[in-house]
C-alpha cells in the first residue's frame, strides 16, 4: 500500500550521519577516459599497425613530458599488467609493447621520478604477480590465460631493463629470476615460454656492460631447479656461452663446459627429446624438486633450432653430419620412437631443409629418417602422412629460390639412404619437379650422377639392375619433356657453354643404347652388370620419345641464319651424326649394329648426304633452309631407324636421296613426282607405330604442303576411303590374305607414354573439338558400335557352339548334361588306348580349326584397329594441309571423302575427327576463300553433299552434311552473286523431296541452318 513520503525521512536520507565521516567524490567519467579506454582496446588489435599506433599513444600520454598524474600513471600499469591475462590472439603482443616502453621511460636510465607513485622498480615484480594471480575458482584456460600473462608481464619487466640498473639491489633480479623458474619448474606446458624469455634476456644482457652477475644468477638457477638438462635449460647455456666468457658457466654441468661434446652427446639427444630419466644435474641442491616431464606437444622445442645452429657455425661441418646421425636420426627416428618425436623430427628437417647452407644438405638425408619418410608417405592411413608432405614441399621452394641447389636434392634422394624409385614410393612427383625447377649447372651434376648410376647399380643382380636403369631412363625422358630452356638450342647443345647437359644426356643415352664396351676393354667405367637387350632397347626408345618431343616444339622463325645448332632439327641430327662419330672415333666402345657390306655403304652415304646438306644451311636462303630442315629430319631420323634395326629404312633412304636431288634440283627428274614420292615415304612413316615418325612425317609434309599435288592429295584420300577391316589392309599394303598380319604391336614391356611406340588403336587419338550439335548428341554411332559389338559376340557363340558339336560328335559325349551316351554306360567301360588313339587325328583337326579361326579374329581386330590409326594420321596431315592451304582449290577434293567418311567409319572418334577436319577448313577459309577456276566443280559437290545428307540420319553427320553443303554455297555466291538462286534451287528440291517422304532420314536443321543464313545474308551485295 502506498503512502507519502515524509520531509523529514527525505532529509534524513539526504543528511549522512555524524559520524559517517567525509565521503569520497565518485570520479567522471571523462571524454579523455574514453579516448584511453579506446587506445587499450586497439592494443589488442590483430592487425599490427594499429596496436604499433596505439602503443605508441599510450607511450607518449603516461611519458613524464606529458605531466600526467601519478594516479593515471598506477592505473595504466595496472591495466596494461590486467591486458596481458586476456585471451584474445594478439592481446599479449600489444600490451607487452606497451608496458615495456612505459616501465622503461619511468624506472628506465635516466627517467624522472614521480611524485606520488604506488609502483616502483623495486616492487614492481610484487605488482604483476599479485595482479596476474588467478582466481582460487579459475580453473582451465582462465587459469592459463592468467599465468601466460603473468609470464609476458615478467618477460616486459626484463625487456625493459629496469631491474639491471646500479641503483636497484641485485635482490629484485633474483626475485624475478626465481619466480619464473618456479613457474619453468612446476608448470611444463609453460616451461618453453620461460626458455625463451631467459634466452632472450641473455642477450639483451650482453648490450650492457657490467652485468656479468645477472648472468651468473640466471645459469646458477639451472642447477638449482634442476633445468640445466632440458631444452631450455641447454638453449639458455648455449646462448650464454656465445655471448659470455666461459667464466659465468659453472664446472659440473656439461663437459668441457659444451652440451654438444660429443661426450655428452647421448645424454644431449635424451634431454632434447625430453627423456629426464637419469637426466638431471650432477649436483642438485637437496632442497630442489625433480623436474616434471614435459607435456605432450606438437612441435618441437624452440632449443632445438639453437642446437642445431649452434652446430651448424662450428667449423668441421663432419661433426654436424655425426650430430645429425647421433641426436636426430638415430633419436627422433628411430625403431622405437613415437609418432611425436618422427613428427617433430619431419619439421625439423623441413626447417633445416629451408636454411641448411649446401654444404651439409646431403647429411639430413640419413637412414632411418629416409625409411621413415618413404613408409609414412607411401601409404595414406599412415598417421604421418601429411607431415612427410612438410619436408618435400620444403625442398621444392628451396629450389625454386636456389635452383642449384637441385642436384644436392636429387642426388640425396636417388642414392646412397635414398631410393631411385622414390617418387613411384612416395606416390609423388618430387624428383621429376626438381628436375624441371633446377638450372642448367646442376642438371649437368644430374646427368652425371644419373649416368654413374647407370654404370654401377646400387642392386647388381641382373634383374633388379634392368629395372634401375629403366626408371633412370625414364627420369631423364621426363626432364626432357618437362624443360623451359629450349628458346636457345644453340647454348643447349654447344659443349662450350654451361648448358650442356642436353648434349651429355644424349650422349648417355647413345652411348647405352647402340654401343657395348669392346671385350678387350673392362675398367671402372664399363656397365657392371653389362647392359641387357631389353635396357638397351630401352634407351633406343627414350631417344625416340625425347626427339618426337623435341620435333614437335615451334621452331624459332626469327633467325636470319637457321643452321644446325640453332634449330630444333639440331637434336636428331646430333643423335645420327653421334652415333656415327663414336662408332668411328672410341676406342672401348663397339657399335651393336651389324649389316652387310651393301647397308652399312647405303647408311654411309646417307651419312654424307646428311652433313652435306647440314653445311648448306648458313647459306641457304629462307624457302631453301626449310627445305634443307626437312630432309635434315629425313635423313637423321632414318638413319636412327636403321640403327634400330628396321629393315625397310634402308630402302628408304635410297628413296630419300632421289626425292631430295629432284626437289633440290641436282637431278633431271619431275619435282611433283618427286614429291609424290617423298608423300609415300611419309605415309610408310605413318603406317609404323612409332610417335616418333608420325611427328616427322607432320614435320615434313608442313614444309612442302605448297607443293602436293592432285596426285599426292588423291593417294591421301584414297587411304580415307579404304574400308576399315582385313580387306582394307590387304588392299592398303598390297597384302596377300596369307601374308596379312594386322601389324600387331607386341611390346609389353614399354609403355604408351615413356616410349616411342604408339599403341595402335583408332579409339586413343581424341583431340578434336566438337562443337554441341555433333559429338554431344550421335547416339546412332554408339547403337552402331553396340550392333557391332553384338554381332561379334553373337558369331563367337556360333563358332563356340559349332566346335562343341564337333568335339562332341567324336567323343560321343552330351555336353549339355556331361553325361556318357548310352552306349558307354551300357558297359560301364572308359574308353581304352586304342580307341583314344583312333580319336588323336580327328581331335588334332579340331583343334587346328579352331586356332585358325581363333587366329583370324585376332587380325581382323588387328587390321582394323590398324585401318583406324593410319586414317587418322592422315587426317592429322590433311589437318595441317588445310590450315596452311585454305585458299588453294585442290583443298576442295577434300570436302566429299572427308564427309563419306564422316558417316562410313566404325569408330565414332574417327567419325568425330573428320568432322573436326572440315570445321578446321571451314574456319581457316575465313581469312580467305578458294577461287576454282571453274564453278562445275562446286555444283558437283554440293549435289552430291544434298545426295548424302540422304543417306544417313545421324546428328554427326546431318551436321556435317549442312556445313558442307553452306560452304560450299558461299565459294560460289563469292564468285558470282547469280549463283545464290541456283543454289536456293538445289536447296527447294531437297526440301520438296523431303517433304513428300515421310522416311526420310534428313534432319530439320539441314534447312533452318540454310533459312538462317538466307536471312543474315539476303541484304549482303
Amino acid at each position: 500500500m502506498s503512502r507519502k513520503r515524509r520531509q523529514s525521512d527525505i532529509k534524513d536520507e539526504a543528511t549522512p550521519p555524524a559520524d559517517s565521516g567525509p565521503q569520497k567524490r565518485r570520479r567522471q567519467y571523462t571524454k579523455e577516459d574514453a579516448e584511453l579506454a579506446e587506445l587499450f582496446e586497439k592494443l589488442a588489435s590483430e592487425t599490427e599497425d594499429v596496436r604499433m599506433t596505439a602503443a605508441k599513444a599510450i607511450v607518449k600520454k603516461f611519458s613524464p613530458k606529458s605531466s600526467p598524474t601519478p594516479e593515471s600513471v598506477d592505473r595504466a600499469v595496472i591495466r596494461l599488467i590486467r591486458g596481458l591475462c586476456s585471451n584474445r590472439k594478439a592481446a599479449r603482443l600489444g600490451f607487452g609493447v606497451a608496458l615495456t616502453e612505459v616501465l622503461h621511460q619511468l624506472f628506465g636510465p635516466g627517467s624522472t621520478f614521480f611524485q606520488g607513485l604506488d609502483s616502483s622498480a623495486e616492487g614492481i615484480v610484487e605488482l604483476v604477480t599479485e595482479r596476474t594471480k588467478p582466481d582460487a575458482s579459475a580453473v582451465g584456460q582462465e587459469r592459463k590465460d592468467h599465468l601466460i600473462g603473468q609470464i609476458a608481464a615478467y618477460r616486459a619487466i626484463l625487456e625493459s631493463n629496469i631491474l639491471v640498473q646500479p641503483s636497484v639491489p641485485l635482490e629484485c633480479w633474483n626475485n624475478i629470476l626465481d619466480h619464473i623458474y618456479e613457474l619453468a619448474r612446476d608448470k611444463p606446458w609453460l616451461r618453453e615460454e620461460c626458455g625463451s624469455v631467459l634466452c632472450g634476456t641473455v642477450r639483451n644482457l650482453q648490450s650492457t656492460k657490467g652485468n656479468t652477475k645477472h648472468v651468473k644468477e640466471i645459469i646458477g638457477r639451472l642447477s638449482t631447479y634442476n633445468l640445466a638438462k632440458t631444452p631450455e635449460g641447454v638453449a639458455i647455456w648455449l646462448v650464454t656461452r656465445s655471448l659470455f666468457s666461459q667464466d659465468v658457466l659453472p664446472e659440473d654441468i656439461w663437459r668441457k663446459k659444451d652440451p654438444l661434446c660429443t661426450k655428452e652427446r647421448r645424454v644431449l639427444a635424451n634431454v632434447l627429446k625430453e627423456n629426464f630419466v637419469n637426466v638431471s644435474d650432477s649436483k642438485p641442491k637437496s632442497d630442489s624438486k625433480n623436474v616434471k616431464g614435459g607435456s605432450a606437444h606438437s612441435r618441437p622445442s624452440f632449443a632445438w633450432h639453437f642446437v642445431l645452429q649452434e652446430m651448424l657455425g662450428r667449423e668441421s661441418k663432419s661433426d654436424f653430419a655425426k650430430f645429425w646421425i647421433d641426436v636426430v636420426d638415430d633419436n627422433l627416428f628411430s625403431a622405437s620412437a613415437s609418432l611425436e618425436r618422427k613428427s617433430w623430427g619431419f619439421q625439423l628437417l623441413s626447417s633445416m631443409l629451408s636454411t641448411a647452407p649446401e654444404l651439409v644438405l646431403p647429411t639430413l638425408f640419413s637412414p632411418n629418417l629416409m625409411r621413415s619418410l618413404i613408409n609414412h608417405r607411401s601409404k595414406e592411413n599412415r598417421f604421418l602422412h601429411n607431415a612427410t608432405m612438410s619436408p618435400l614441399k620444403a625442398m621444392q621452394t628451396r629450389v625454386e629460390a636456389e635452383p642449384g641447389l637441385a642436384a644436392s636434392f636429387v642426388i640425396a634422394l636417388t642414392s646412397n639412404n635414398g631410393n631411385i624409385r622414390f617418387d613411384q614410393l612416395t606416390k609423388t612427383k618430387t624428383i621429376e619437379g626438381l628436375l624441371l625447377l633446377t638450372d642448367d649447372d646442376a642438371l649437368s651434376k644430374i646427368v652425371q650422377h644419373f649416368t654413374a648410376l647407370i654404370i654401377k647399380p646400387e642392386d647388381e643382380s641382373e634383374h633388379a639392375a634392368d629395372s634401375y636403369r629403366r626408371v633412370i631412363a625414364d627420369l631423364l625422358s621426363s626432364l626432357v619433356k618437362g624443360y623451359k630452356g629450349y628458346d636457345a638450342p644453340a647454348d643447349v647443345l654447344s659443349s662450350t657453354t654451361k648448358r650442356s647437359w642436353l648434349r651429355n644426356l644424349l650422349d648417355c643415352f647413345i652411348e647405352f643404347g647402340y654401343f657395348v664396351p669392346k671385350q678387350s676393354v673392362a675398367d671402372e667405367t664399363s656397365p657392371s652388370p653389362p647392359i641387357s637387350v631389353s635396357n638397351r632397347t630401352t634407351f633406343r626408345d627414350r631417344i625416340s620419345s625425347c626427339l618426337a618431343h623435341l620435333v614437335a616444339m615451334p621452331q624459332d622463325n626469327k633467325s636470319q641464319k637457321r643452321t644446325t645448332s640453332g634449330g630444333l632439327i639440331s637434336f636428331p641430327y646430333l643423335v645420327a651424326s653421334g652415333i656415327r662419330t663414336k662408332a668411328r672415333s672410341s676406342k672401348t666402345l663397339s657399335l651393336v649394329f651389324e649389316a652387310d657390306d651393301e647397308v652399312l655403304d647405303t647408311v654411309k652415304k646417307a651419312h654424307k648426304h646428311l652433313k652435306a646438306i647440314e653445311s648448306q644451311q648458313s647459306f641457304s636462303e629462307d624457302g631453301k633452309s626449310a627445305t634443307n630442315d626437312a630432309f635434315i629430319l629425313l635423313y637423321s631420323l632414318t638413319i636412327l631407324q636403321v640403327y634400330n634395326g628396321d629393315s625397310d629404312a634402308v630402302s628408304i633412304l635410297s628413296e630419300l636421296d632421289i626425292c631430295y636431288r629432284a626437289i633440290s634440283g641436282k637431278a633431271d627428274s619431275d619435282s611433283e613426282d618427286s614429291f609424290d614420292l617423298l608423300l609415300e615415304l611419309l605415309l610408310s612413316f605413318l603406317a609404323k607405330p612409332s610417335t616418333l615418325l608420325r611427328k616427322l612425317a607432320e614435320q615434313v609434309f608442313t614444309t612442302f604442303t605448297a607443293s602436293v599435288t592432285r596426285n599426292s592429295l588423291g593417294s591421301l584420300i584414297d587411304i580415307l576411303n579404304k574400308s576399315e577391316n582385313l580387306l582394307g589392309q590387304q588392299e592398303l599394303f598390297d597384302q596377300n590374305a596369307d601374308e596379312a598380319d594386322g601389324s600387331e604391336l607386341d611390346d609389353d614391356e614399354t609403355s604408351a607414354d615413356d616410349s616411342d611406340v604408339e599403341m595402335i588403336d583408332g579409339e586413343l587419338d581424341s583431340d578434336v573439338e566438337i562443337e554441341n550439335g555433333g559429338a554431344s548428341s550421335d547416339a546412332d554411332a554408339d547403337s552402331d558400335d553396340s550392333a557391332s559389338e553384338a554381332d561379334d559376340q553373337e558369331k563367337d557363340d556360333e563358332e563356340a557352339a559349332r566346335f562343341e558339336g564337333l568335339l562332341a560328335g567324336i567323343l560321343k559325349t552330351d555336353l549339355q548334361n556331361g553325361e556318357a551316351s548310352d552306349a558307354e554306360t551300357s558297359d560301364g567301360e572308359d574308353m581304352d588306348d586304342e580307341e583314344m588313339m583312333a580319336l588323336e587325328p580327328h581331335l588334332t583337326k579340331i583343334f587346328q580349326e579352331r586356332k585358325k579361326t581363333t587366329s583370324k579374329k585376332k587380325e581382323n581386330k588387328n587390321a582394323r584397329e590398324t585401318m583406324l590409326n593410319f586414317k587418322n594420321r592422315v587426317l592429322d596431315l590433311l589437318s595441317i594441309y588445310v590450315k596452311k592451304q585454305h585458299e588453294n582449290p585442290l583443298a576442295l577434293e577434300l570436302i566429299l571423302p572427308v564427309l563419306r567418311l564422316v558417316r562410313t567409319s566404325t569408330s565414332k572418334q574417327l567419325s568425330e575427327k573428320s568432322f573436326g577436319l572440315l570445321r578446321e577448313y571451314f574456319d581457316a577459309c575465313k581469312k580467305g576463300l578458294p577461287k576454282p577456276e571453274g564453278q562445275e566443280l562446286l555444283w558437283e559437290i554440293l549435289k552430291t553433299v544434298h545426295e548424302e545428307v540422304k543417306i544417313d540420319g545421324s546428328k554427326l553427320h546431318g551436321n556435317a552434311c549442312s556445313k558442307s553443303s553452306l560452304f560450299v554455297v558461299k565459294v560460289l555466291v563469292a564468285m558470282d552473286r547469280k549463283n545464290r538462286g541456283k543454289a536456293t534451287d538445289v536447296y527447294k528440291e531437297s526440301e520438296r523431296e523431303w517433304n513428300l517422304d515421310p522416311g526420310s532420314k534428313v534432319q530439320s536443321g539441314f534447312f533452318s541452318e540454310w533459312l538462317n543464313w538466307c536471312i543474315q545474308t539476303r541484304r549482303q551485295k
